[in-house]
C-alpha cells in the first residue's frame, strides 16, 4: 500500500499529471502535508532541467508548414499531403523520436522514391527546435546527477518514459510501492457494453463497496458517456480522468466567428447568431427571418412592406406575422450588424483575433473555467500569430484549434475514479477492467501511418516485440496490485456483431468467463397526466360550450395530451418558416373554388386564358413575399397548371355523368352537439363544396391526395369530417343528403403494363392500348366516400366515377354499401358525448395513435418514444347503419 509519510522534505514525486491531486490527497492524509514536496510528470521533470523556453507543438506545426511550402516545388509524391495537419503531426512525432533516441536523420532509408522524398522532408524539418532537443540534452545532464531525492510512482510508462525512469533509478531515485495483496480475481462477460456497465454498477451497490475504494479502467473510451449516464442514475459518485468531456464552449465560439470571417455567408452567419455571443433585442426573430429570407445582414430588411399584390394562398394573418417578423428582425439587424462588421472587414489579422477573443471573453466573463481556456488560447495565438499571413493560415489554425488540448484541474477527486488503459491510476482496493476485448486490450501503442512499424525497423529504435513485452509486463503489474480484480468484456455489439475476449486476458485465468450478475426486472414508473373535472371545465368550457373545429376533436382522439397543450393551455404551434409545400395544394383548392363560383357546372371547361391569369396572379403575389424563390415558383406555376388541367379533364368526365350542379362553396357553419345537460360542443367550420339537384344535396371535400373513408376510423372518431358535414348540412338546408365524397387533386401514379402474354399455345401477346390506360386512370382517380341515398344515378349514371358504385346486371346504379344518415347521426351524437365527457373528466393521457407524432409540434414536451396506441371504435356498429338493415347489393 502506498506510504508517503516518510518522504523527506524537498522530495520530488514523478507521476502522470492526472494523479497529482490524488497523490497530494494521500500525502495530506498521511502526514498533514510536507513542505517543499513537488509533483512533476516524468517528461515535465526532464524538461525542467533546462531554462530554455520551448515553443508549443502548435507553433512548431506552423513552422513545419512554412518550411514545407519552400520545398513544395521539389515534392511529387507527398506534395498534396505534406501541408495537411495530419501529415505534419506524424512528422513531428517521428522527429521527436529521432531526437529523444539520438538517431541521425541521415540514417533514414532512401531505397524507394517515396522514402527518398520522406527523408528530404525530415531533413528539412529536423533543424527546427522542438522539445525533443531539450529532452535529449537534459537526459545527458542527468546521467551525472544524483536522483536520491526523486520518488517515482509505478504508472504505465511509455517507451521513452521507461528509458528516463531507468536512468533516474540508476542514479539513486526510488520507486514507490503501491501494491496490495491480491485476494481475488474475477472474469465476467455481458451481452453488450451497456449491460457490462450496468453489471459493474449493480455489483458496487449490491456489495456495498465504498466508491472511494473503487477504480475503473476502460479499454474503450466510448464507455465513458455510458458510465456517466448509468452511474448518475444509480447515484454512484465518480471522478472522470479520461478527458473525454473536456470540450469548451469558448473554443466552439472562436471557431464559429473565425469561420464566419473566412466564409461570410448565410450558412456561417446563423451559427454566429445562435452560439450565445450576441445578445440583442429580437435576436430570435432575426434568426427566423434569415431562415426564410437569406438576406445580406448589412442591408436593410423592408421588402415585405413594399408588397403590391395580395395572395389568396398566403392569408392576411400569415402575411401580418411575416411583416411583424421583418420589422423585429430589422431592429435586431441594426444592433448586430455593427458588431459583425469588424469580423467581416478587419483592419488586420491581429485586430481580427483581438476582436474575436474579446467577443468570446465577454460571453464567458462569469465562467472561470472558460476564461482559463481563453488564456491558453491567447498564449497559443501569441506563438502562432507571426505565421498567420493568409486566409489559408487561418483555416490551418482552425484545424489546430479543433484539436487543442485543454489543461484544467479536476473539479472533484471523490468517488469511483475512471481512467483509460493508457493512463492508469492509483491503486484502490477494488479494480474493474471494462471492455477487455481483442480489439481494445492491451491497448499497445503501435506505430502506424506513414512512419509505421515497418519504417521504424530501418532505424535503431526499440523493436515492436521489445516494446510489446514491456507493455504487457507493466499492465500485469498494474492489474494485480489491487486486492480485488474484476475483468469483463461484452460478447457483442449493439448491431449483433460478436466480440471475443483478449487472448492476454484469457491467459490470466484458468477458467472461462461467467455472465455478469445483472438484475433486469424493473417496474416501469409511468406517470399519467391527469386533470380534475373542475380544472378541465375551467380550461375547456366557455359559456357552457366547448368551442372548436372537427379537426381539433380528431386531434384529441389522436392524442389527448396534444389537444390539452393546444386548446387547454393555448400553446400555439410555432409559425412554419419559409415556403410551405402545402401551398401547392392550397392553390389548387383556391383555383377550383374560383372556377366553380365563376362558371358553375361548366367550370371544367373554363378558358385556358382565365386559368393562366388566376395562376399568374397568385404566383406573382407569392414572388413578392418570397423573392429568393423565383425559379421554384415558376416551376410550381408550370406544375400547377398541368396538374389542374388534368384534374379538370377527369372532373369533366364526372360532371358529364352527374345531374347535380355546384350549389355552395366554402360554406361556413356553426353547429352544436350536446354533451350533457349543461355543456355542448360548438363546432365551426367550412364545407368545401355542396352540389345540388332539386332537394338532394351532395357533400364534396377537396383533398391534396387520395383519401378513403373507413368505417373503423369513423367509429373510432378518427374521421369525423365528412359525416359531420352531412349531418350539419341536412339540418341547416333541410334537404336529403345523397352522399359525402373526397375529391383528390393529386395526379396519382399508376402501374401500367405494356401488354399481356397468353401462355396457352399458341403463345400470343396483346398490347394494352390507350382505352385501357384511360380506364385505369379513371379507376385510380375515382371519388371516395359514403353513399346515403338510392338516387345514385343522379351523381354517377355510369357507376364508374365513384368507388363502391357500379351498374348491376339490371342496369341499375347501386352501391356496395348504402349508409343510413339518420342512424349515423344517432351514432355521432353518442360519439361526441363520449369525446366531450372524456375532455370534461380531464383525460389528457399521453397515448398517441399511429402517426400522431410524425408532425407534432409538441413532441419535445411529451417526449413520447413508445409504441402507438390502437384506437378502437367508441361505439359498436350494428346493421341499422345500412339501409334495409344490411349491405345494399353487397
Amino acid at each position: 500500500m502506498l506510504n508517503l509519510s516518510d518522504l523527506p522534505i524537498h522530495s520530488i514525486i514523478l507521476a502522470p499529471t492526472h494523479m497529482h491531486s490524488f497523490l497530494n490527497q494521500t500525502l495530506l492524509s498521511q502526514s498533514n502535508g510536507k513542505i517543499g514536496i513537488r509533483f512533476y510528470s516524468i517528461t515535465s521533470y526532464i524538461q525542467s532541467q533546462s531554462l530554455v523556453q520551448l515553443p508549443s507543438s502548435e507553433a512548431i506545426l506552423f513552422a513545419y508548414r512554412n518550411k514545407i511550402k519552400e520545398l513544395s516545388t521539389n515534392l511529387a509524391i507527398y506534395k498534396e499531403a505534406a501541408l495537411t495537419p495530419a501529415f505534419l503531426k506524424q512528422c513531428y512525432q517521428f522527429i521527436q523520436d529521432l531526437k529523444i533516441w539520438n538517431i541521425s536523420p541521415q540514417s533514414l532509408q532512401e531505397d524507394t522514391p517515396s522514402n527518398k522524398e520522406l527523408k528530404t522532408i525530415i531533413l528539412s524539418l529536423y533543424p527546427i527546435t522542438t522539445s525533443g532537443n531539450i529532452l535529449h540534452s537534459n537526459e545527458v545532464l542527468l546521467q551525472h546527477k544524483s536522483a536520491s531525492h526523486i520518488y517515482i510512482y509505478p504508472s504505465l510508462f511509455s517507451c521513452e518514459e521507461k528509458k528516463w525512469v531507468d536512468l533516474l533509478l540508476s542514479n539513486g531515485a526510488h520507486m514507490l510501492d503501491d501494491t496490495m495483496e491480491n485476494i481475488s480475481s474475477s472474469f465476467y462477460h455481458a451481452l453488450n457494453k451497456r449491460q457490462e456497465i450496468e453489471g459493474c454498477a449493480q455489483y458496487i451497490i449490491q456489495h456495498q463497496l465504498d466508491a472511494q475504494e473503487v477504480a475503473i479502467t476502460i479499454a474503450d473510451t466510448t464507455y465513458t458517456p455510458i458510465i456517466k449516464q448509468i452511474f448518475q442514475r444509480y447515484q454512484i459518485p465518480f471522478c472522470d480522468l479520461t478527458y473525454s468531456n473536456k470540450s469548451s464552449i469558448s473554443l466552439q465560439r472562436l471557431h464559429i466567428l473565425l469561420s464566419y470571417y473566412l466564409f461570410p455567408d448565410y450558412d456561417h452567419l446563423l451559427p454566429c447568431l445562435d452560439c450565445g455571443i450576441f445578445h440583442v433585442d429580437y435576436l430570435t426573430s432575426l434568426q427566423k427571418y434569415l431562415q426564410i429570407y437569406q438576406k445580406d445582414i448589412f442591408q436593410p430588411f423592408h421588402h415585405l412592406h413594399e408588397i403590391k399584390h395580395t395572395s389568396h394562398i398566403l392569408d392576411e394573418v400569415d402575411l401580418k406575422k411575416l411583416m411583424d417578423l421583418e420589422q423585429e428582425s430589422e431592429q435586431a439587424r441594426l444592433q448586430i450588424a455593427p458588431l459583425l462588421h469588424p469580423i467581416v472587414h478587419p483592419d488586420s489579422f491581429e485586430t481580427l483575433f483581438l476582436d474575436v477573443l474579446q467577443y468570446v471573453f465577454d460571453s464567458v466573463k462569469n465562467n472561470y473555467q472558460e476564461q482559463s481556456v481563453l488564456v491558453q488560447v491567447q498564449t497559443l495565438l501569441q506563438e502562432t500569430l507571426p505565421f498567420i499571413q493568409t486566409n489559408e493560415d487561418i483555416e490551418f489554425f482552425l484545424i489546430i484549434l479543433g484539436n487543442f488540448h485543454i489543461s484544467s484541474a479536476l473539479s472533484s477527486i471523490q468517488g469511483v475514479s475512471i481512467s483509460t488503459l493508457s493512463q492508469g491510476q492509483l491503486t484502490k482496493k477494488h479494480h474493474f477492467i471494462l471492455g477487455a476485448t481483442q480489439n481494445n486490450y492491451p491497448a499497445f501503442p503501435i506505430k502506424s501511418g506513414i512512419f509505421n512499424e515497418t519504417y521504424y525497423q530501418s532505424i535503431p529504435y526499440p523493436s515492436m516485440e521489445e516494446r510489446y513485452q514491456k507493455h504487457l509486463q507493466q499492465l500485469q503489474q498494474y492489474l494485480f496490485r489491487c486486492q480485488h480484480l474484476y475483468i469483463s468484456y461484452p460478447v457483442g455489439t449493439y448491431e449483433g456483431k460478436s466480440l471475443e475476449p483478449a487472448l492476454e486476458i484469457e491467459q490470466l485465468f484458468d477458467h472461462p468467463s461467467i455472465v455478469y450478475p445483472l438484475q433486469e426486472s424493473y417496474e416501469a414508473n409511468i406517470q399519467k397526466p391527469y386533470l380534475s373535472s373542475a380544472v378541465a371545465t375551467e380550461l375547456f368550457v366557455k359559456n357552457h360550450t366547448i368551442k372548436g373545429s372537427i379537426s381539433s376533436l380528431e386531434r384529441y382522439i389522436r392524442c389527448p395530451f396534444s389537444y390539452f397543450l393546444r386548446y387547454g393551455l393555448g400553446l400555439k404551434e410555432p409559425m412554419k418558416l419559409g415556403f410551405s409545400d402545402s401551398y401547392m395544394g392550397t392553390l389548387s383548392h383556391y383555383l377550383l373554388e374560383t372556377l366553380t363560383s365563376s362558371y358553375g357546372k361548366q367550370y371544367t371547361q373554363a378558358p385556358i386564358t382565365k386559368i393562366n391569369e388566376l395562376i399568374y396572379s397568385e404566383i406573382l403575389a407569392l414572388q413578392e413575399v418570397f423573392p429568393d424563390m423565383q425559379a421554384r415558383l415558376q416551376t410550381m406555376r408550370t406544375r400547377i397548371r398541368e396538374s389542374l388541367l388534368q384534374t379538370l379533364s377527369r372532373l369533366h368526365e364526372f360532371e358529364e355523368h352527374s345531374q347535380l350542379k355546384p350549389f355552395l362553396q366554402e360554406k361556413e357553419f356553426h353547429y352544436n352537439f350536446p354533451i350533457n345537460g349543461e355543456v355542448s360542443f360548438s363546432l365551426h367550420g367550412f364545407i368545401d363544396r355542396i352540389d345540388k339537384y332539386q332537394d338532394i344535396l351532395c357533400i364534396l371535400d377537396y383533398k391534396s391526395s387520395a383519401k378513403t373513408l373507413s368505417e373503423t376510423n369513423v367509429l373510432a372518431a378518427l374521421q369525423l369530417q365528412l359525416i359531420t358535414y352531412s349531418i350539419v348540412t341536412k339540418h341547416l338546408e333541410n334537404k336529403e343528403i345523397l352522399g359525402a365524397y373526397y375529391i383528390s387533386l393529386k395526379n396519382e401514379n399508376i402501374t401500367h403494363s405494356a401488354g399481356k402474354i397468353s401462355r396457352r399455345k399458341p403463345i400470343t401477346y396483346t398490347e394494352i392500348g390507350k382505352v385501357e390506360l384511360l380506364a385505369s386512370l379513371q379507376n385510380t382517380h375515382r371519388l371516395n366516400g359514403w353513399s346515403m341515398s338510392k338516387n345514385l344515378s343522379l351523381i354517377d349514371d355510369e357507376g364508374t366515377h365513384i368507388t363502391g358504385i357500379r351498374c348491376n346486371k339490371d342496369e341499375e346504379i347501386v352501391s356496395s354499401k348504402l349508409y343510413n344518415l339518420d342512424t349515423l347521426e344517432t351514432y355521432f351524437n353518442k360519439i361526441y358525448k363520449i369525446i366531450g365527457n372524456r375532455i370534461l373528466n380531464g383525460d389528457i393521457s399521453i397515448e398517441p395513435s399511429e402517426h400522431a407524432c410524425d408532425y407534432c409540434a409538441y413532441h419535445e414536451i411529451c417526449k413520447f418514444h413508445g409504441l402507438p396506441f390502437e384506437r378502437k371504435p367508441l361505439i359498436e356498429k350494428d346493421d341499422a347503419i345500412y339501409w334495409n338493415g344490411g349491405n345494399e347489393d353487397a
